[in-house]
């Protein structure tokens, strides 16, 4: 079997792309800070640091793709955090790189964001910019091929705090309110993440050898919209509320503001349906009993 690794398996995206993995028969490796939660009998786990070149090198010699999804990933953390958003963020990647050229590996597969078409997203859009800057140059300096997923809105079962669906869904549940930073017309392509993990393997394909790739749903609604349907899924006793944000590093309709390297759009053929998706957040919560029976 293939060996593959994926960095930060054990959070959201990654613990269900080394599902998928394991699924398709990878022999699946999976390195993070903590153990995952969701860690198969088949998986390895190995838990250390993104700067530990020893450990990293280790994890990485004789895999043949390497994923990385770990890092800072919540806009509001790497404000506060600037110098941990660029240590953790582009040198963890540089130390995966390194690893990854050293030990010859078919593919490195890095989860970016849409925040790289915009100036906004703070710190964390800046990290991924220079990630992916990074990443073209290793292609060019040591022959090591990659593949950049500038990944949407994801939302699903496994949400990390700071996920837009999950907290909306949590505070909905648990506190009958929703309280909304932004405007009612903020549009989002929300992409399940199981659809997000499939897709990410699809990716093995040659034709996506070097390539920049734009991974978002089909599925395209407004903030005021997502949020009646969750109304009328939990029997419309939900109190609203708008909030001003009081940050500007979100985009309200398009983040596309900036001109980074072109990249191909892929969207899942078979997807979730938004609202079967909603449902399943709302059955982790453990709210079987109480969600508005159809």
């Amino acid at each position: 079997m293939d060996k593959v690794v994926v960095f930060g398996g054990s959070g959201f995206i990654g613990s269900h792309l080394a599902d998928e993995l394991t699924l398709k028969g990878y022999d699946v490796v999976i390195f993070d800070k903590e153990p995952s939660p969701y860690l198969q009998k088949n998986q390895t786990m190995f838990t250390g640091d993104l700067l530990d070149r020893q450990a990293v090198r280790k994890v990485v010699e004789n895999a043949r793709y390497v994923y990385h999804f770990a890092g800072i990933a919540d806009i509001k953390d790497s404000t506060q955090m600037p110098w941990e958003t660029m240590n953790i963020n582009v040198m963890g990647t540089c130390t995966i790189l390194d690893a990854c050229a050293e030990s010859k590996i078919q593919r490195f597969l890095f989860a970016s964001s849409m925040y790289v078409y915009t100036e906004l997203g703070g710190f964390y859009r800046v990290s991924k910019q220079s990630c992916e800057k990074l990443i073209v140059e290793y292609a060019k300096k040591f022959g090591l091929a990659y593949t950049i997923i500038r990944i949407g809105t994801p939302y699903g079962p496994r949400a990390n705090y700071f996920n837009s669906i999950g907290k909306m869904l949590h505070k909905a549940f648990h506190e009958k309110k929703i309280t909304c930073s932004g405007s009612s017309d903020e549009v989002r392509e929300y992409i399940h993440v199981s659809d997000v993990a499939r897709q990410c393997i699809t990716l093995l394909d040659d034709i996506y050898h070097n390539q920049h790739v734009i991974m978002t749903g089909n599925q395209r609604f407004r903030l005021d919209t997502l949020i009646k349907i969750v109304r009328e899924m939990l029997g419309n006793d939900i109190e609203i509320e708008y909030l001003p944000r009081d940050d500007h590093d979100h985009y309200n309709i398009t983040p596309y503001s900036y001109k980074p390297e072109k990249a191909i759009k892929l969207t899942p053929g078979h997807f979730h349906d938004f609202g079967q998706g909603l449902l399943e957040i709302l059955y982790e919560l453990g709210g079987s009993c109480s969600i508005k029976q159809q």
